[in-house]
């Protein structure tokens, strides 16, 4: 694999992390957003977590820009169902690795370990910009409802005709992303392996009410770009973050 395909760092004395190119596009020196969705075990364990790392996060230049926790499925799926959904933005891939080579940061880590299941964890590129916030011209005062979708299915996807009948629709983007990149690790004396990660794509969308977001995915439109991935997941998402 060509250098600008991957890059890695030693985290350990016998672990090496990469980031992994899974796309011709994918820049590792650029903005990479990473997702992680999963199921929680212990929910008190995992929010002491995030409080004990986001030092490191803002250290490094992350942000994170979407916490969400299930409320109720709205398409349902055995495979790709969880319970949360974490996306951070990331400046580029070396930094995502400086932060995890960080001793400090992997004895933190371990109580995410206890404290989730099913991880999904891999890199997204963005293809949308955040406008949940702003609703016809104006910034609106109340709380808004979230809508997740993830799927499996082929990296190439009309994104734009759904965002514009979004518009239209009074459904703002929050996060429209691709896969860009997964994460590997190799011990010594071991080949590399890759975390889990079997989603395609990420949608977040945001509406005044549930019932504006039911009838978005209702919509012939949404309905579309649902038949033309291989399995889809969409639920509401309380926000956290």
């Amino acid at each position: 694999m060509s250098p600008d395909k991957i890059i890695s760092k030693k985290i350990a004395a016998n672990l090496t992390a990469s980031v992994i190119s899974a796309d011709p596009s994918t820049d590792l020196e650029q903005q990479l957003w990473a997702i992680n969705w999963f199921d929680l075990k212990r929910k008190w364990v995992y929010d002491l977590y995030n409080q004990l790392v986001i030092s490191h996060v803002k250290k490094i230049g992350a942000t994170p820009i979407f916490k969400g926790q299930l409320k109720r499925s709205l398409i349902d799926s055995e495979r790709l169902r969880r319970d949360m959904l974490l996306i951070v933005q990331y400046p580029k891939g070396i930094a995502f690795l400086n932060m995890i080579s960080s001793k400090l940061f992997q004895l933190k880590g371990l109580l995410r370990a206890s404290s989730v299941r099913h991880f999904q964890f891999g890199f997204m590129q963005r293809k949308s910009p955040v406008q949940d916030h702003q609703a016809a011209g104006t910034i609106y005062q109340g709380k808004l409802k979230y809508l997740v979708h993830v799927c499996e299915g082929s990296q190439a996807a009309d994104f734009q005709s759904l965002l514009d009948f979004a518009a239209s629709q009074d459904v703002f983007p929050h996060f429209v992303g691709n896969k860009s990149a997964m994460l590997g690790l190799q011990k010594s004396n071991s080949g590399l392996k890759t975390l889990d990660f079997m989603l395609n794509h990420v949608l977040v969308f945001s509406g005044f009410d549930d019932e504006s977001l039911e009838l978005f995915v209702q919509s012939g439109p949404y309905q579309e770009f649902l038949a033309s991935k291989t399995n889809n997941y969409v639920g509401l998402f309380d926000r956290k973050i």
